[in-house]
């Protein structure tokens, strides 16, 4: 289940020339895992304002992206024919008969809880090709903004008006590799989501079946 719902449609109802550009996550997937392909084909679980979706599908792959947001994907709908823009919770099961090269998570992660992450989890297993990758950047235990807020749990916070789960690499790994995943690469960093005022550490996970 999605949290916050009634936030992020107020956030995506107004405009934030700060996320306009694609992230850094999303130029090094194409460059990385994407480029050299004649044929490729991305899904996006929690596309947010559509950036990174975007991104990928001028670059020719075929995209579907979801979100929770009516605000956002009726803008993007509107935005952008060539995608496909569908408005769900990607943590429930997904009535989708394709199969995607990469399930893509960028800023995601984090904003939903353990057992939601199950679901995640699950609609990837289903939803990728034997060949694809798993792909995630989320917020790490060691960013700036981890401790503040109301607890919930140990890590998991509410601050600037919604939810965070901030990941710890090891339990995430262990959660795939439990769920029959295989790690292809792992890393931490505070280089990976540089962020004016913040010191914004996160992990990125590329992973296979």
């Amino acid at each position: 289940m999605l949290r916050d719902s009634a936030y992020w449609d107020e956030f995506y109802s107004l405009e934030h020339d700060e996320i306009k550009e694609p992230s850094k996550f999303a130029k090094f997937i194409f460059d990385n895992f994407l480029r050299n392909k004649n044929k490729a084909s991305l899904i996006e679980f929690g596309c947010g304002n559509g950036r990174d979706s975007l991104y990928f599908n001028a670059k020719g792959i075929d995209v579907v992206a979801i979100d929770g947001s009516h605000i956002a994907i009726e803008s993007l709908q509107k935005q952008n024919q060539k995608a496909s823009w569908i408005c769900a919770d990607f943590t429930a099961p997904l009535n989708l008969k394709d199969k995607f090269d990469i399930c893509y998570s960028r800023f995601t992660l984090h904003a939903i809880d353990d057992i939601a992450e199950q679901g995640l989890i699950k609609n990837v297993k289903n939803l990728l090709k034997s060949s694809g990758l798993f792909v995630v950047e989320a917020r790490s235990i060691n960013d700036s903004k981890f401790g503040i807020g109301k607890a919930i749990s140990k890590r998991e916070f509410i601050s600037d008006g919604h939810y965070r789960r901030f990941i710890d690499q090891d339990i995430f790994k262990a959660n795939l590799i439990q769920n029959g995943f295989k790690i292809v690469d792992i890393d931490e960093s505070s280089e990976f989501a540089p962020t004016p005022g913040q010191n914004c550490v996160c992990i990125r996970v590329i992973a296979s079946l």
